[in-house]
């Protein structure tokens, strides 16, 4: 019982180091085509690039309420009374 699980083990052992942990390898004419395969921009991943377009897009939708309020001149006190405001 033993015996056999050492042996399958050594077994998938051996084929695992034979094939290696990946079945495409990357030839020069990939290499040609795209010298960056993982970079989706100049200097960002494809995974950070969509990180950087949701914090982009979640800035910018935070950003229209203040902008509405500036256009209204809510983002400031009225300063048509004689009294102090706060």
């Amino acid at each position: 019982m033993i015996r056999t699980a050492l042996l399958a083990l050594c077994l998938f052992a051996v084929t695992l180091i034979a094939t290696g942990c990946s079945s495409s390898r990357v030839t020069s004419d990939d290499l040609r085509d795209n010298w960056t395969p993982e970079l989706q921009s100049v200097t960002l991943s494809e995974e950070e690039f969509t990180n950087f377009k949701s914090r982009h897009k979640h800035n910018t939708s935070r950003q229209i309420h203040d902008d509405w309020a500036r256009l209204w001149f809510m983002d400031r006190n009225l300063r048509l009374t004689e009294y102090n405001l706060p």
